[in-house]
């Protein structure tokens, strides 16, 4: 296992309650760039999380959330064997800005907006502000997530250059369980043959932010307690306009989870990953 390094915010002040959080430290961009992974603690303050745990709550009471699916478009189906979680969508916004609870929607937009740009001017990629992804991922008690990538060349989700996850756990102990362990052995969605064992774990302590490149093997470990984030990817333009244009339609489409290959109408899985 290796040693885990956390940029913290605690010497920036915190943002009053509804404010947009300062954008990522210096550090963080360092450390995505030398590490193909960042985590920042703190990067929400209590009230912040407290604001988008209000949108959570309502879009429960609508009957937003719904059991996480695994496989392709033509083969979506549970499985308990590879993830046990729920969720609901909130990209595009098109489609899913509706509903829940406003003032908190409406922070955690500005918030991923604020990370989006610091990710494409830190790093120097582009990344296409209408093709984010996103959604709340809530596992239940005994819920996780089996190692998996979120991106791989050759297919539609190739375009994903970032993953991140913003965490809502506040109390969480590490017999709570559900660490996000991201895997450093150079592998896959496998171990490579021989190869030892590698990773880091992030704990999901309520305004964490984790972000990592979207072809780093993770998993979410067996959670003793209920566990909540918003997950999701920030993603490069695709080549031509008629693909974007298709790509964003797609994504006002069902969601689907899981496998080497994950498409939504053909073009863009938008759930393979959701941590």
């Amino acid at each position: 296992m290796l040693v885990l390094f956390v940029v913290s915010t605690a010497a920036v002040a915190a943002p009053a309650r509804g404010a947009v959080t300062p954008r990522l430290p210096a550090a963080a961009i360092s450390q995505l760039r030398t590490s193909s992974y960042a985590v920042v603690e703190d990067y929400l303050n209590p009230a912040q999380v407290q604001l988008i745990k209000n949108d959570v709550d309502a879009l429960r009471t609508e009957g937003r959330f719904k059991v996480a699916g695994v496989g392709d478009a033509a083969d979506n189906r549970l499985d308990d064997d590879v993830r046990r979680c729920e969720q609901c969508f909130l990209y595009p916004t098109m489609k899913h800005g509706g509903g829940g609870h406003a003032e908190g929607r409406t922070l955690l937009y500005e918030v991923l907006d604020g990370v989006r740009d610091s990710l494409q001017v830190g790093t120097s990629t582009q990344l296409d502000s209408l093709l984010t992804e996103g959604l709340y991922a809530a596992y239940p008690q005994g819920g996780f997530y089996r190692r998996h990538v979120d991106a791989f060349p050759g297919t539609p989700q190739e375009i994903r250059a970032f993953s991140y996850l913003l965490y809502f756990n506040e109390g969480w102990t590490a017999a709570d369980g559900g660490q996000l362990r991201l895997h450093t052995d150079g592998g896959g969605e496998q171990r490579p043959p021989n190869a030892r064992p590698s990773y880091v774990d992030v704990e999901p302590k309520a305004g964490t932010l984790a972000i990592f490149r979207s072809d780093l093997p993770h998993e979410v470990l067996d959670t003793a307690a209920p566990r909540l984030a918003v997950a999701g990817w920030f993603n490069t333009p695709p080549q031509g306009s008629s693909a974007r244009r298709g790509l964003i339609a797609a994504l006002g489409g069902a969601l689907v989870v899981g496998g080497a290959v994950k498409a939504v109408g053909g073009l863009l899985g938008s759930g393979g990953g959701a941590n």
